[in-house]
């Protein structure tokens, strides 16, 4: 009987565990800096995709084989000092794409079945800087970027630190962020266009709705003692593939642990088939 053979039960158990996936978004500060703590992270929540930003080092400096034991295959996009994006994943990646220009803010790449499309948005220093012009240009680099995706894959997850509230429930104190270019009315719009183009649903929305989460928390106020929060880093999801998200969240404990980032990890689960 087929139900004696070990062969095919571990073929049922296999495919039954990868019935669903669980992926992150994290914006480590320095990956060589927080190497210790993402291994950790990962040993604890086992993700099937991670993808990080602001790992800030070239593909040479980039902890390869300390990841490679934690059992995760590597594709990145980096630069030295500053910038730089990876996906991490169990099973290896395919059909990686980089962008959008010298500095490493994007990369793309396929893994059980879906398309995960990885950003580290600029900043923007303040409203009206070139810094400023720079990112409301970078965004529209960006949706010209995921219309190629889209006509060549259809459905697709963005993911990443977006450095955008985007609305008042993304922040403790909105009269604060007002006129800053996290909470800037044109780059919101811009982030805005490029959801209602794709249809992108912000998912952890879906799962925690009301006011209260956020995923950053400034260094300089130790502002996480108070809960003085914004929430930058979102998880935008097609259609197709919203309809499949099992569950979304933020660990706001990695926030609070010994040398963290400045941000918390964002962690979702998706049904695959």
């Amino acid at each position: 009987m087929l139900l004696d053979d070990p062969s095919y039960l571990a073929s049922v158990l296999h495919d039954a565990m990868k019935s669903e996936i669980k992926f992150v978004t994290w914006n480590v500060n320095s990956v060589n800096a927080r190497l210790s703590r993402i291994c950790a992270f990962l040993t604890a929540h086992k993700p099937d995709v991670v993808c990080l930003q602001e790992i800030k080092c070239r593909y040479q400096d980039f902890p390869s084989a300390e990841l490679l034991n934690s059992g995760y295959t590597v594709e990145l996009h980096g630069q030295p000092t500053y910038n730089g994006v990876a996906i991490l994943t169990r099973d290896p990646a395919q059909q990686v794409v980089t962008g959008l220009d010298e500095e490493a803010r994007v990369i793309a790449a396929t893994a059980y079945g879906v398309r995960w499309v990885n950003v580290y948005v600029p900043n923007g220093q303040r409203v009206g800087s070139p810094k400023y012009q720079y990112k409301r240009q970078w965004l529209v680099h960006l949706e010209d970027f995921l219309q190629r995706e889209a006509s060549l894959v259809g459905e697709f997850v963005l993911m990443g630190d977006f450095n955008v509230i985007l609305n008042d429930h993304d922040t403790a104190h909105p009269a604060k962020w007002e006129g800053s270019v996290l909470c800037d009315p044109d780059t919101r719009s811009a982030l805005g266009a490029i959801m209602e183009r794709f249809g992108l649903e912000d998912v952890l929305r879906r799962f925690a709705p009301g006011p209260g989460i956020y995923t950053w928390w400034d260094y300089r106020t130790r502002a996480f003692q108070w809960n003085d929060g914004v929430r930058i880093d979102h998880i935008l999801m097609t259609p197709g593939l919203a309809a499949r998200a099992v569950n979304a969240w933020v660990d706001v404990e990695e926030r609070g642990r010994e040398r963290p980032s400045d941000h918390a990890p964002v962690l979702a689960r998706l049904l695959v088939p």
